[in-house]
Order: C-alpha cells, then sequence, then structure tokens
C-alpha cells in the first residue's frame, strides 16, 4: 500500500474528522466528510505526505471544510445550502411504555396525519416517502425533484406540525 493510501485511511476513520464535521455542518455532515475525502484524493500525493509529515493535515482538512460550507463559491455549499436546522436523525427518541404515553402518542400521530392531509399531494408525497426513513437525496434521484425543493417541502412541513403542537 502507497503512502497517500495509508494517510487516506488514516483520515478517513479518525474520530476527529467525524466530531469536527458534525461542529462545522451538523445536518449535512457525513456529505461533508464524503467531499473532503474526494478532494484528499484528487491532491497530489506529494502534497499530501508533505501536509502530515510537517503535521498539517487535520488544520488543512479542517480548513478545508469550514470553506467548503461557508463560501458560496465552492461546490458542497451551493449543493447542500442549509435550508432547515432540523437533523432528524439526531433525536432521541423515548420508548413508549405506559398507556397514557400511548394515548399521547396517538393524539401527535393523528395531528402529524390532519397537518400533513392539509397539503397538496405533491408535497404529502414527498413527506411521507420521506417519513418512511427515504432520504431527500433518495427522494430527489427517483423523482427528479431538486434537491433543494424536497428538503424545502420537509421543512415546512415539519414547522407546520411543530405550529399545530405549540397552538
Amino acid at each position: 500500500m502507497y503512502i497517500k493510501d495509508k494517510i487516506l485511511i488514516e483520515v478517513a476513520t479518525s474520530d476527529w474528522l467525524k466530531q469536527a464535521a458534525k461542529n462545522i455542518c451538523p445536518l449535512h455532515h457525513e456529505d461533508l466528510q464524503q467531499h473532503l475525502l474526494l478532494i484528499l484524493c484528487e491532491m497530489p500525493d506529494y502534497k499530501l505526505i508533505d501536509l502530515n509529515k510537517n503535521g498539517y493535515l487535520k488544520y488543512f482538512c479542517v480548513k478545508v471544510m469550514f470553506n467548503q460550507t461557508k463560501s458560496p463559491r465552492q461546490a458542497f455549499n451551493r449543493l447542500f445550502a442549509t435550508i432547515g436546522e432540523y437533523d432528524v436523525h439526531s433525536l432521541d427518541l423515548v420508548q413508549v411504555d405506559s398507556l397514557e404515553d400511548k394515548i399521547t402518542k396517538e393524539n401527535q400521530l393523528q395531528t402529524i396525519e390532519n397537518v400533513v392531509s392539509k397539503n397538496q399531494w405533491y408535497e404529502r408525497e414527498i413527506f411521507t416517502q420521506w417519513s418512511n426513513g427515504n432520504s431527500a437525496r433518495s427522494i430527489h434521484r427517483q423523482t427528479k425533484i431538486s434537491l433543494r425543493e424536497v428538503l424545502r417541502v420537509i421543512k415546512e412541513i415539519k414547522e407546520q406540525i411543530n405550529n399545530e403542537y405549540n397552538n
């Protein structure tokens, strides 16, 4: 195995990369990690090896990830410009044990169904696919609807649900 490959494997499996990506872009941290690894793969061997030898690799990676998310000229920012601040995969869900909790959960599900049913069929279908476990990206690929539009619809319906609970 070449030196560049060892460095790439070390970076890809490191905990600091995961933590830095989560801090920089919580909503799309896995995509940010992959984007950084692509940049490192396309980098000339001598430059990557030099960064690693001189101890600047971590700084370089964090700086690249930060620039990718903050600069509107960067490809990652254009693709993943934040539409909302919600990350449903990081929610802490509590297991339902008592009868009162089950009734409350049933009321919540009924409220969600009511809110979703008020939207147009187009938005209902996108939200239904998303709530059934499809990612926004997979919905985008299947339907050819832009990723921004899919994320916008999901965000709007989630806000409607939150507003319904708060009223």
